[in-house]
């Protein structure tokens, strides 16, 4: 349940980051057709870019206990139990849950209705009109002209001739790019991350820039700019938000822009901005290599536990404590013992007048091969590891250095 809300979170950073990359380097830009492109594959890829992780191609070069212990067989899985994954309290994890498919549930319902009020307002639509590729049907409402698939409807007694020369040029631009696909895509994108206000804002800019297509292929058409834009004020109205309509509300826009001078080539140079926006993405969402995932059901039990010690004397302090050790036969086990147990018997040491005790004098030899979830562990405690002397302390606060072992003991097990 964490791994889906931290997922949803970074899909609503993508998203964030894809508005905002929109609205301060490519709004302004009369590239609409690669603006569609973006708007279109950012939508889509926001989705993928929270499962990329680059850490998983990354060398970590640091070798230290816990990397070379999750390398030996089967303790991979143990070194699951090495530190406790955060969690989220279960009732609140419940309620966000609950909240997030009840809003997506409301958000169904509601284009479900958007869908039967368009069915019910062409119910009786007549076609007056048929070419290769659209259809046009007269509706006997006052509406604003719209088209959806590929069919476009109005009311042709409301308009003259040549603003329905204009009106269908319009909307022939939104049938043969097929911006109803754009608009429906949005539509269920905000459906699924409709707690997140950008996906809002990109769904008003991809309705935009999809008119920002249409004007300019009527413009470019041969029709006169300033004649166009007068009718574009004449033309006002509601329309359902699943259709593409002739009116929009950012009119101004629409206006500015085909009066705008057509963005130089120097200007593309921002598109370019694109490769480090998905390279701070990756960054940002990688996830550390040794991020470790609690699973309770497993289980892993220490079957039993040897010494290997050259000292006598040291063997014998060892000994004395064996009972206060944190590997016990029969008890469970996991990598966070062996750090205990490490620490106590350096302690012990330091107590029995060993005061320079290395972390190398104390090692583990692991055997993972008994059984499945079954373990033996040996201990090893050479003070002299490494050639590094240590000294103890004698009754009369003297110190005396520990002669270097001759050899080195050592205990593999097959």
């Amino acid at each position: 349940m964490a791994v889906f809300i931290s997922y949803l979170l970074k899909l609503s950073a993508c998203y964030a980051v894809v508005y905002l990359f929109y609205y301060a380097l490519l709004r302004q830009l009369t590239r609409y057709r690669f603006n569609r492109f973006f708007l279109l594959c950012a939508s889509l890829l926001a989705f993928v870019m929270p499962l990329i992780n680059i850490q998983a191609f990354v060398t970590d070069e640091t070798i230290n206990t816990s990397v070379l212990l999750s390398n030996i067989p089967a303790m991979s899985k143990a070194t699951q139990l090495l530190i406790p994954a955060d969690r989220i309290n279960s009732f609140a994890e419940g309620v966000l849950v609950t909240l997030f498919f009840t809003g997506m549930a409301v958000c169904a319902v509601y284009f479900m209705l958007q869908l039967l009020s368009f069915k019910k307002l062409v119910r009786n639509a007549v076609l007056f009109g048929k070419t290769k590729d659209i259809k046009l049907y007269h509706i006997n409402h006052d509406i604003i002209p719209f088209s959806f698939g590929n069919v476009i409807y109005l009311n042709k007694d409301k308009h003259t001739a040549t603003e329905l020369k204009e009106i269908l040029q319009h909307e022939s631009v939104h049938v043969q790019q097929k911006h109803t696909i754009d608009i429906l895509l949005s539509e269920l994108v905000c459906m699924l991350n409709w707690y997140n206000p950008f996906v809002w804002l990109i769904k008003m800019c991809v309705k935009q820039n999809l008119e920002f297509l249409a004007d300019e292929g009527v413009v470019n058409a041969g029709a006169e700019k300033k004649n166009y834009q007068y009718m574009l004020l004449k033309v006002a109205g509601y329309s359902l938000p699943v259709v593409s309509s002739f009116n929009f509300t950012g009119l101004k826009s629409r206006i500015y822009m085909m009066n705008k001078e057509k963005s130089s080539k120097k200007h593309l140079l921002k598109i370019l901005m694109i490769v480090p926006l998905l390279a701070l993405l990756m960054v940002a969402f990688r996830e550390d290599s040794n991020t470790v995932y609690h699973t309770p059901e497993e289980v892993y039990i220490l079957s039993q536990v040897s010494y290997a010690i050259p000292d006598a004397q040291v063997a014998m302090i060892v000994k004395q404590a064996e009972s206060k050790s944190f590997l016990q036969t029969g008890k469970t086990f996991s990598i966070a013992l062996i750090k205990n147990e490490r620490d106590r018997l350096k302690t012990l040491l330091q107590r029995s007048g060993y005061k320079t005790v290395d972390n190398n004098a104390i090692t583990f030899l692991i055997d993972s091969t008994l059984s499945n979830n079954h373990f033996s562990v040996e201990v090893n405690v050479d003070l002299n590891r490494h050639k590094l002397q240590s000294y103890k302390t004698n009754n009369d606060n003297t110190l005396a250095l520990q002669a270097p072992a001759t050899s080195l003991h050592s205990v593999i097990k097959d």
